[in-house]
């Protein structure tokens, strides 16, 4: 901010800033308000490039969360782990998907 408030200051006075057509360098002063939007709109861009990452991080856990769909080992997990159990799975999940669960639960105890 005070780079570009100097560069303002000095630039139409000098022979060796190009002059502009039309306009001077003075016309692009910025207000103690302008500044503060500028400042604003800088953090926003660099939440931008942040959100990306962000992004990319959401589209990796929908892909290791969808691999869960292709084993039968998360459901049983749950059904055994004693701070879960079944209730867990019977509350939470999509009733055709917590069938199919206990479907494999029993499949896996009556090999065992």
């Amino acid at each position: 901010q005070q780079g570009v408030n100097r560069f303002i200051q000095l630039a139409d006075d000098s022979d060796e800033v190009p002059n502009l057509q039309g306009k001077s360098y003075g016309a692009f002063k910025l207000s103690a308000k302008e500044w503060k939007k500028l400042e604003l709109m800088h953090d926003v861009l660099q939440f931008a490039n942040f959100s990306t990452a962000i992004e990319s991080g959401i589209d990796n856990l929908r892909k290791w969360y969808h691999k869960i769909d292709e084993t039968d080992v998360y459901f049983i997990c749950l059904a055994l782990d004693p701070n879960y159990k079944i209730a867990y799975a019977k509350s939470k999940w999509e009733p055709h998907d917590f069938e199919k669960g206990m479907r494999c639960l029993q499949i896996v105890f009556d090999r065992y």
